[in-house]
């Protein structure tokens, strides 16, 4: 299974991406859950989010991108690539 780097950059108020904010939470909480959530974080600004997560393939990566609420409401920017980890 691939690991993808996921970036969303909100782009809407906060009055309208705030209460939506917990959901995008429980979302990565279902994907922790699943065993394929790696990484997350929230940018110090508290204006979007970098997850590293795994999926099969860029379709998948897609769907699950497009499950965060913060994306189905188009309340926020986002990139996806694919992660490949260094051996240093």
């Amino acid at each position: 299974m691939a690991t993808w780097a996921r970036t969303l950059l909100i782009t809407a108020t906060p009055a309208d991406a705030d209460p939506w904010m917990e959901a995008h939470l429980r979302h990565l909480r279902d994907l922790k859950a699943e065993g394929r959530l790696r990484a997350a974080g929230a940018f110090s600004r508290g204006d979007g989010y970098l997850e590293l997560f795994e999926a099969v393939d860029l379709l998948e990566a897609e769907r699950i991108t497009r499950q965060s609420p913060l994306v189905e409401r188009g309340l926020c920017a986002w990139t996806l690539r694919e992660w490949k980890e260094l051996d240093l």
